[in-house]
């Protein structure tokens, strides 16, 4: 109960000064809430043997294409200009970048992702339109190392765009995974151009109101790996973080590592930000030490109170492999550095999570981009060795090969729950895996044609023996390849997963047939030998002679069929017509073919039959003889010759024998050319001469053709 006036005044104003104090807390936590404008999560977390590396470039400066090395600050400025070094009319601003070997000492490395992304203070102008109308803010133009034009590329993801909301100086930040561009370079080194990364030029006023000051850029972020190096956890986070005076503490947790049991602990630390500028001090880096308390970071050329300061650093420098390559970037950070890690005081060993805290008490920074690499504990089976007992990796149809797995584990961490994989091609059939390690099983799936082999944990610890895993395949029969399909080559390529004990991590290892000159593993290739396939027939087997008016014979030929002397194949038979001899119409040949082509697509040499028609026995019926009845031999054209027709062209020598009517031979010929006109050839009946006009006799005899003579009478006329 209040007792007076005075206390009930003092309640009063206590009451008053309560809900004001509530009021203040609430409305700075909504301020705080506010500005987390993108919650950081995880673009990149996995354990590499390898390392992480960037490069980087402002877009905005005091001049287009020179150095701006001075101590100024980016919001002294009313009139900063965008950085453009391309003389190209279709770009209104670019900066480039080389970047160059991170372990030179290696001759190759691979590159596992390459991410892109770009940022900038993006506020309209004062009249409210875009500071680029014929440009989207989530595009730019990129030109890769060995390029001479620009390719149009677009965000995979807008992370955060302040102008939704009209937040503080409307900052943007946009990613795109680049890694398939890079990996389709001759060389990933060299230099790396970027253009359009829209932003706000000249000066900049935040809302409500404010000089916060111009800003922007592009950093591209590289992983890399080599079985030759480490391993290391990598992970990426990406999100939009605000910091200020009001609100300085945001923490970002790293996880999913466990760091070497032993030994120092490497770490690097990779960023991006905007609005660090170069002489305004109170922004802190913060990691949470191997004793649970949060330290000030420092880093070469960043002082723990002035650690977002406008530059580009790289190790233990300033990142000047580029252009223009200003020591001051006026609003836009981005850094890679060692984590100073003394007696691992900051990271030590067996540590399996850090904290990064952002602070400031004065300046304001907006931070996007934050990775951490750290050594870590883990298995490691590199190089799975898989050999076959094939001859320079060639083989034969129908032929067994006996494949050899063998690994050991090389890493730190004992191997678990490890599983290898492959899966068959279908031009092999699996047959067994006889003589395995005692703790080691397999399974194939004749559907899937999976076969995977598991190993019992305990089998491949640090210092254990290496495995050895025999298999055995028989390649499919010579029908296969050539009557069903050619694929005369596969590859076969184990995928070994597995995890620690002590670090949790999935990894994964592919087997290797060798390593290459960047200590990279390639698959097991193996060629199976081209089968052939020739006729069964010899030349000639199905060849044939036979009388013309032998119709079943004839029949019988033409139904004969050659066969190839393995497999079956569907025959392509060209029958030919048949082909008179000298044009006789009793006489010829037939001429067939037979071909086919096997799955290889190789078509085999024809084979060829002959049917041979004998003309000597062709006539059967005398009557289609036809002989000349009459000789006038008086010059007028007909009747001059005896002829006897439809026997030119068949072959036959015709013996003729002419006699008169008293039995004397007056002419004979072995080889009768129908040119007999009423001459004598015989001295039987005196010299040379014509004969009178009379009947004759005479005798046709087809030589050879087993067939009687053909007697006849013909009446001559020689008056």
């Amino acid at each position: 109960m209040l007792k007076n006036d005075a206390e009930i005044t003092k309640f009063y104003i206590a009451k008053r000064l309560y809900i004001v104090v509530v009021i203040n807390v609430f409305i700075s936590l909504l301020s705080i809430t506010a500005q987390i404008q993108k919650e950081f999560t995880s673009r990149f977390n996995e354990t590499v043997n390898g390392g992480i590396t960037m490069i980087a470039n402002n877009v905005l400066s005091r001049t287009a294409t020179e150095n701006y090395n001075e101590e100024n600050d980016n919001h002294n400025f009313t009139d900063n200009v965008y950085v453009d070094i391309d003389n190209d009319n279709s770009t209104f601003n670019s900066s480039s970048a080389n970047f160059v070997n991170p372990e030179p000492d290696l001759s190759c490395l691979t590159i596992k992702r390459a991410y892109v992304y770009w940022s900038a203070a993006d506020k309209e102008k004062d009249n409210g339109e875009d500071n680029e109308p014929s440009w989207n803010f989530d595009d730019l133009k990129l030109m890769l190392p060995g390029e001479n034009d620009y390719a149009k590329i677009t965000a995979d993801e807008v992370i955060y765009r302040g102008r939704d909301t009209h937040f503080s100086n409307d900052p943007y930040v946009c990613f795109k995974d680049i890694t398939q561009l890079v990996a389709g370079l001759n060389s990933p080194y060299g230099k790396y151009q970027i253009a359009n990364v829209e932003t706000k030029t000249g000066f900049l006023t935040q809302h409500p109101n404010g000089n916060t000051g111009t800003s922007g850029g592009w950093q591209i972020v590289f992983i890399y790996e080599s079985p030759a190096l480490t391993t290391k956890n990598i992970s990426i986070f990406d999100g939009y973080a605000h910091i200020t005076q009001s609100f300085n503490n945001y923490d970002i947790k790293f996880s999913g590592f466990q760091t070497v049991p032993v030994g120092h602990v490497n770490a690097e630390i990779i960023l991006g930000s905007l609005e660090g500028d170069r002489n305004l001090f109170g922004d802190t880096f913060q990691i949470k030490n191997a004793s649970g308390n949060f330290e000030n970071l420092t880093a070469p050329l960043r002082a723990s109170d002035n650690f977002f300061n406008s530059r580009i650093t790289l190790g233990n420098n300033n990142f000047i492999d580029r252009h223009p390559a200003s020591l001051n970037t006026l609003g836009f950070d981005a850094a890679l550095f060692e984590l100073d890690n003394p007696l691992n005081t900051i990271i030590g060993n067996n540590q399996a999570s850090t904290t990064i805290k952002l602070t400031s008490n004065q300046e304001t920074y907006g931070l996007f981009l934050l990775g951490l690499s750290v050594d870590v504990w883990s298995p490691n089976l590199f190089p799975i060795s898989l050999d076959s007992t094939t001859i320079a990796n060639n083989t034969n149809p129908g032929e067994s090969v006996l494949f050899d797995v063998n690994f050991a584990n090389t890493g730190n961490d004992d191997a678990i729950n490890l599983e290898l994989l492959t899966k068959l091609p279908t031009n092999v059939e699996f047959v067994s895996a006889n003589g395995l390690p005692n703790g080691v099983t397999f399974s194939y799936d004749m559907i899937s044609r999976d076969l995977k082999f598991n190993i019992e944990n305990g089998l491949v610890d640090v210092g254990d023996l290496p495995l050895n895993l025999e298999f055995e395949l028989k390649i499919n029969d010579i029908c296969y390849f050539l009557e069903t399909n050619c694929n005369l080559f596969f590859e076969l390529q184990f995928e070994a997963t597995y995890n620690g004990v002590e670090n949790p991590n999935l990894v994964t290892t592919l087997s290797s047939n060798g390593l290459d000159d960047c200590q990279l593993g390639n698959v097991l290739p193996i060629t199976i030998n081209q089968p052939t396939v020739s006729w069964l027939n010899p030349i000639g087997d199905l060849d044939r002679t036979i009388n013309t008016n032998d119709i079943i014979a004839l029949n019988n030929s033409q139904n004969l069929e050659p066969t190839p002397n393995k497999c079956t194949f569907q025959l392509i038979k060209t029958s030919g017509e048949l082909i008179p001899i000298n044009s006789c119409a009793y006489s010829g040949t037939y001429t067939n073919t037979w071909t086919f082509t096997d799955a290889c697509g190789k078509t085999i040499e024809d084979y060829i039959q002959t049917i041979t028609i004998n003309s000597l026995s062709a006539i059967s019926n005398l009557n289609d003889v036809t002989i000349s009845k009459a000789v006038t031999a008086n010059g007028d054209s007909w009747n001059e010759y005896f002829t006897i027709t439809n026997l030119e062209s068949c072959e036959f020598s015709i013996n003729l024998q002419i006699y008169n009517r008293w039995g004397a031979l007056i002419y004979h010929t072995s080889d009768y050319k129908n040119n007999w006109n009423g001459f004598t050839n015989s001295s039987s009946i005196g010299s040379s001469k014509k004969v009178s006009t009379g009947t004759y006799f005479y005798i046709v005899s087809l030589m050879g053709s087993g067939l009687k003579p053909i007697n006849g009478a013909i009446y001559v006329n020689t008056d």
